[in-house]
């Protein structure tokens, strides 16, 4: 049997797992601002603005694990 083909067997496990995903969330979130930040600073308004919007969307992402 292949190790990714396995499922929790009970919820600790599950738990763990949507925990690691929240963290990559927020380090990704964390990094598409940094990026916004620093376009804007150089003056790129449009990469600027797209880093902003992705950073938006893992913002909404994060907030619905949250509730």
């Amino acid at each position: 049997m292949n190790r990714n083909d396995r499922k929790p067997t009970d919820g600790f496990r599950r738990d763990q797992v949507a925990r690691r995903a929240g963290a990559g969330l927020q380090m990704r979130y964390d990094r598409a601002l940094a990026l916004a930040r620093g376009c804007e600073a150089i003056g790129d308004r449009v990469e600027a603005e797209r880093f902003y919007q992705q950073a938006d969307h893992l913002r909404r992402l994060l907030n619905s694990e949250a509730a």
